[in-house]
C-alpha cells in the first residue's frame, strides 16, 4: 500500500491555485483525504507558504502517526478542526475568522509568502449548515486580497446536514475523487453565484427523475454512501462481497450519468425534496 508521505501528483485543477483562491473537496476515506491535503500543502511549502491544517478526529493511529511525521517534516501545523470550529455549543463564526487572521500575520511576520490553510467539516450537524455556508460564503471576500489560499475538506457523511450543491456554490472550484483520481465537478468560476428558482426547481425534477431509475440494490449503495458507509461496511448486512457492491456503485454511477460519488449524492439530496427516501 502507498504510503500517506508519498504522494501523487498534484491535480492539474489545483496547479494553478493563486492568493485569495478558496476550494473544497469532498472524500470518502482518510486515505483519499490525506493524500489531497499533502499534494496541496507541499504545494503551498514550494511557493514559500506558512500551512496550517485542521485536521478531523477519525484519523486511525497508525495515520495520524504516518501524517504527523510528514507534517513534522514539511513545517507543517495541525490543529484539532473541532477545537477550532466548536468552541461553544454551535459554530461562531468570528473566533474562526480571528484565527485565520492571526495565522497569517505570524507567517509574514516569519518571512513567507503568505499562508497554506486546510479545514476539515466532519464535525458539521443540521444545525449549524447555514450558519457555516455563510461564513463560507463570507471567506470569499475576506481573503480575496490577502496572500492565502484555503481548502475546504466534506466528508461524504455530512452531505446527509445539506446540499452539496450549496458547498460547490460558494467556493470556486470543487473537487471529489473518482477510483484513483481527483475529478472537478466545478471549474474555476466566481463563487457565491446564486440559481433562479425555475432552475432550481428544474433540477430537483431531473434529480428526482434520475434516482428513480434506479434498481433497489443500486439505491441502497447510494443511500449508504449518503450516510458516509464504505462497500465494506455495506457488503455484510446485504450479504454481498465488497467487490459485488463496488459492481453494484460503479452500474448506479453509470445509470445517473455522474461520474462520482458526490455527484450521485447531490443528486438524491435533490431528489429527496420531492420523494420519499
Amino acid at each position: 500500500m502507498r504510503r500517506a508521505d508519498q504522494p501523487k501528483a498534484l491535480p492539474a485543477v489545483l496547479a494553478g491555485v493563486k492568493h485569495g483562491s478558496h476550494i473544497c473537496a469532498f472524500y470518502e476515506t482518510n486515505d483519499d483525504l490525506i493524500d489531497l491535503v499533502l499534494l496541496f500543502f507541499t504545494a503551498g511549502v514550494n511557493r514559500g507558504e506558512s500551512c496550517v491544517w485542521m485536521m478531523p478526529d477519525g484519523l486511525s493511529d497508525e495515520a495520524t502517526v504516518r501524517t504527523s511525521a510528514t507534517l513534522a517534516e514539511r513545517g507543517i501545523e495541525p490543529y484539532r478542526a473541532r477545537d477550532l470550529y466548536l468552541q461553544g455549543p454551535r459554530f461562531e463564526d468570528g473566533p474562526v475568522t480571528r484565527f485565520w487572521n492571526e495565522k497569517l500575520q505570524e507567517a509574514l511576520v516569519r518571512g513567507h509568502s503568505g499562508m497554506c490553510a486546510s479545514g476539515d467539516a466532519f464535525w458539521l450537524q443540521p444545525r449549524d449548515w447555514k450558519t457555516f455556508l455563510d461564513y463560507e460564503a463570507d471567506l470569499n471576500n475576506s481573503i480575496a486580497d490577502k496572500p492565502i489560499t484555503l481548502l475546504c475538506t466534506y466528508p461524504l457523511s455530512v452531505s446527509k446536514a445539506g446540499d452539496i450543491l450549496d458547498v460547490a456554490r460558494v467556493h470556486q472550484v470543487a473537487l471529489s475523487k473518482r477510483q484513483n483520481a481527483w475529478e472537478v465537478i466545478k471549474a474555476w468560476g466566481p463563487a457565491g453565484a446564486t440559481a433562479t428558482a425555475n432552475e432550481k426547481h428544474a433540477d430537483v425534477l431531473d434529480a428526482a427523475e434520475r434516482i428513480s431509475l434506479l434498481s433497489q440494490r443500486m439505491r441502497q449503495v447510494l443511500d449508504a454512501l449518503a450516510e458516509g458507509r464504505l462497500s465494506k461496511e455495506l457488503a455484510q448486512p446485504l450479504g454481498l462481497s465488497v467487490r459485488t457492491v463496488e459492481l453494484h456503485r460503479a452500474r448506479m454511477l453509470d445509470r445517473l450519468g455522474v461520474r462520482t460519488a458526490a455527484e450521485a449524492v447531490r443528486l438524491l439530496t435533490l431528489a429527496r425534496l420531492v420523494m420519499p427516501s
